[in-house]
């Protein structure tokens, strides 16, 4: 692994070092919050080497409210945090590298809860994305995710990040900087819907899940977040309000129809009676179609 990654790709003067698990920007060097094995060990599949590996053992690494100097004000007068996670290429022993996984809150005064915008730096990104209620499953899919490629988590629905690749994974996000993540609904459930491991993806027992297939969706276009080609999400702070969405999302139901409405492709749940719980691996989803002309972020 080079020692010193450069994150120019993110649109800031930001560098990562692989060493130290810290970032140098601005002149500073920024360290992170650190997820560690304890901190999520209640999610995860292998139960045999979470039992032999250390509880204190580092999986990635979370920079917080990331900006330049000339953004700051800005990025607070808007409610807004933009963030880097750096995810290892490693396993669970079974299982791929994942994040602890995480709802997000109702925003005041509404039904409805807030959004995410993710953006991969460098790597490769599963990103699964699930709706509950309690612990019956009513929608899940999952989306591949390159770098360059956006990921618009719409409300209502947890998610999880799995690094599936060689390579270590970079990503950042913008989200709504007034709001906690809430971590103990994935948690009681010992995890997401889907574990995926080095041989296959597998049913999660403790959801109620009836789906005899799993589905694949594609990135989010560039175009509905009113960005160039190979533009990147930290620039669309020189706008603030194609972020209003991670804010108010309550005002972008137009946006967010389109984002659950993207076709998807969809993998077959073999019916083997040795092995009901377990579906293909999802390492390689299949090519999907193109998505309908979008509706752009202003337009909601």
């Amino acid at each position: 692994m080079i020692p010193m990654q450069d994150l120019k790709q993110s649109g800031l003067d930001i560098t990562y070092d692989t060493i130290t698990k810290t970032l140098l920007f601005e002149g500073t060097k920024i360290t992170p919050s650190i997820r560690r094995l304890k901190d999520i060990s209640d999610t995860i599949y292998d139960k045999k080497w979470l039992g032999n590996t250390d509880p204190e053992k580092e999986l990635y690494y979370m920079f917080r409210d990331i900006a330049k100097k000339e953004h700051k004000e800005t990025i607070e007068k808007n409610n807004l945090r933009y963030d880097i996670t750096v995810i290892p290429a490693s396993t669970f022993g079974k299982e791929y590298t994942k994040t602890a996984g995480h709802n997000h809150p109702l925003v005041p005064d509404t039904n409805i809860t807030y959004t995410e915008l993710y953006e991969v730096i460098k790597g490769e990104g599963l990103y699964l994305l699930q709706k509950t209620k309690k612990n019956k499953v009513i929608d899940a899919y999952f989306i591949k995710a390159k770098a360059g490629d956006k990921i618009i988590i719409p409300p209502g629905y947890a998610h999880i990040t799995i690094n599936q690749g060689e390579d270590i994974l970079i990503m950042a996000n913008w989200v709504a900087r007034n709001f906690t993540s809430e971590y103990e609904n994935i948690k009681t459930l010992n995890g997401a819907a889907y574990y995926i491991t080095t041989e296959k993806t597998i049913k999660n027992p403790a959801y109620d899940n009836r789906s005899n297939t799993i589905k694949f969706k594609t990135p989010d276009k560039r175009e509905l977040l009113r960005l160039r080609k190979g533009e990147p999400i930290y620039n669309m702070i020189k706008e603030p309000f194609t972020l209003k969405f991670l804010t108010e999302p309550q005002n972008h139901h137009r946006l967010f129809d389109y984002v659950q409405e993207k076709p998807s492709t969809k993998t077959q749940i073999p019916n083997n009676s040795q092995d009901q719980k377990s579906v293909p691996s999802s390492s390689s989803p299949k090519k999907q179609t193109a998505c309908p002309q979008a509706h752009q972020a202003s337009s909601q």
